[in-house]
């Protein structure tokens, strides 16, 4: 499986760098997310329910922050596991100064296992940008409400 995509938020982007690291934001942002702890210095554990067809579940998250160049990229070696199946794998992300505010791109790729692993490929694909692109869409909600406070 693999993703790629680009996403503007309005705030800068040391905001939005600091937000991608705390768990309090990610907990709100997260489609479907339950819960969110920072267990280690730049590692995070988590739990996300889903309601989708063919990926429906709660499944345990775990995500380490690696090769941070603080504001401007950071990579992620990711596992998600639950009855349905497994996803572990590696992104990156990128953010530049742009037009007001900060543009992301970010990149990846995983391995599926499991129950998960008999979804055709572009409809895993498929689904994993929509819940980025959601939570994506609720961060730079999120910041925009924080800039006008």
């Amino acid at each position: 499986m693999n993703i790629q995509g680009r996403h503007h938020f309005a705030a800068p982007r040391g905001a939005v760098f600091a937000a991608i690291r705390d768990p309090r934001v990610l907990l709100a942002v997260i489609p479907g997310c339950e819960a969110v702890q920072q267990v280690g210095p730049d590692e995070y554990a988590g739990r996300i329910a889903l309601r989708l067809p063919g990926a429906a579940g709660t499944y345990r998250t775990h995500v380490r922050l690696v090769d941070i160049l603080e504001p401007e990229r950071c990579d992620l070696d990711g596992r998600v596991e639950g009855a349905m199946g497994t996803i572990a794998g590696r992104a990156r992300f990128e953010l530049a100064d742009a037009d007001a505010g900060t543009a992301m791109t970010y990149s990846g790729s995983g391995v599926v296992g499991g129950p998960l692993a008999r979804l055709d490929g572009g409809i895993a694909e498929r689904l994993a940008q929509s819940l980025i692109g959601q939570g994506l869409a609720a961060l730079d909600r999120r910041l925009a409400m924080e800039v006008h406070e």
